[in-house]
């Protein structure tokens, strides 16, 4: 019995990092929102503001391995130039300009393995 608690308990943090991020995904002129489940290496969404010589502001939303945020201060975008935001939670590139800091997937592997443990717990408690 407590072999097979063990083992879901092993099964319950390995699953937890391995849950898809969700990103918004589309190339616009303008703000787009396209929700779409990203591939299982993606740890970012992306949000890239480019300001392109003759279409104009292009908004490109993707999901990433690695992200380095640059951001560019307003009104000094020139020509082919642009910013690059990054989060790490769903669908956290919905706006344009978004504050949200990036987070490690400690925090979700921290949350798997204390449910785990709290589940191993209630289901020994009893025989302690």
């Amino acid at each position: 019995m407590r072999t097979v608690l063990l083992l879901l308990a092993a099964l319950a943090v390995a699953t937890g990092p391995a849950l898809a991020l969700r990103c918004h995904v589309c190339t616009s002129s303008s703000n787009c929102k396209q929700p779409a489940v990203c591939p299982a290496s993606s740890r970012f969404c992306k949000t890239m503001n480019t300001v392109e010589p003759l279409k104009g502001n292009l908004v490109k939303k993707d999901c990433a391995e690695s992200c380095t945020p640059n951001y560019t201060l307003q009104g000094q975008v020139s020509s082919g130039t642009g910013s690059i935001q990054c989060c790490q939670e769903d669908l956290c590139n919905e706006k344009l300009h978004n504050a949200a800091p990036t987070r490690t997937a400690l925090a979700h592997s921290a949350l798997s393995l204390g449910l785990a443990l709290s589940l191993l717990a209630i289901v020994l408690a009893p025989s302690l």
